[in-house]
């Protein structure tokens, strides 16, 4: 017999949530699937407080939602959903501002200004409204690995990047952008679920350490970011992928916040 009984602690007080349970899968927003032998499914927002495997018995504990103090960003998405475009075709990135992958239509977008870097090449490129998005351009001429990146000037100044795939096989060739706060993919490739993906985070060209980066995905429920991380003395951090669509990566150091999007096929 390999089941056990999972119990819910709330404020202090245990109660039985399911029998028999012996499946159970963590999840992204803090929830957990549970299955039990007699079929029964269910999905609750919690952690594992304790496992006693001999006894049969474990233990969730509630999450409370904390409070969100959102704050304004920028950040790319493409206009496709293959995670590439291929060579001759328009390439074209939308650009959005808002929070946690929630864009705020009401959010200005004055004062925006828009780069591409291909081959080690830096041109300005235009940005313009379509059907009420900011749209960038990036001509049907590119061939190569394209390194975007927005700025847009205030009192708090906002920075997005990402890198984009024209063409196919073109896994190097990366440099930073030289930005005053910057988020590095460490290796360029196609990232797939079940697998980590590295990022790094710069300051005025140098590593920066102890920074928390914020992690979100497309398809996130939860009104904050789900993920928390920090950088290493190298300012190199790793997530865990186990969500479809593209992921954005989020750091704020003085007045300055950068992001950084995943654009994945799946």
């Amino acid at each position: 017999m390999c089941e056990a009984n999972v119990y819910f602690s709330r404020s202090g007080q245990e109660e039985l949530l399911m029998e028999g349970v012996d499946r159970i899968v963590p999840g992204d927003d803090n929830n957990i699937f549970l299955e039990s032998i007699f079929g029964e499914r269910r999905v609750v927002k919690a952690r594992i407080k304790e496992m006693e495997l001999v006894r049969h018995r474990i233990v969730l504990e509630e999450i409370q939602d904390a409070e969100v103090k959102p704050h304004q960003e920028l950040w790319l998405e493409p206009d496709t959903n293959h995670g590439h475009f291929h060579p001759g075709e328009e390439a074209r990135m939308k650009l959005f501002k808002g929070f946690n992958m929630r864009p705020d239509e009401a959010a200005s977008m004055e004062e925006v200004e828009g780069f591409v870097m291909v081959n080690g090449r830096l041109q300005e490129a235009s940005l313009h409204k379509h059907h009420d998005v900011m749209e960038m351009n990036l001509g049907p001429e590119l061939d190569g690995l394209a390194q975007i990146y927005v700025h847009q000037k205030g009192d708090t100044e906002l920075y997005a990047t990402a890198v984009m795939e024209v063409g196919h096989h073109h896994h190097h060739g990366l440099q930073p952008l030289g930005l005053p706060l910057e988020i590095v993919p460490l290796d360029y490739s196609h990232a797939r679920l079940g697998e980590n993906y590295g990022i790094q985070v710069l300051k005025d060209g140098r590593s920066l350490a102890g920074a928390e980066v914020k992690a979100t995905f497309a398809a996130t429920q939860s009104r904050d970011y789900p993920h928390r991380l920090k950088t290493d003395e190298e300012g190199k951090c790793r997530l865990f992928l186990t969500a479809r669509g593209n992921y954005l990566f989020s750091v704020t150091d003085g007045n300055i916040t950068t992001t950084y999007t995943l654009i994945k096929s799946f």
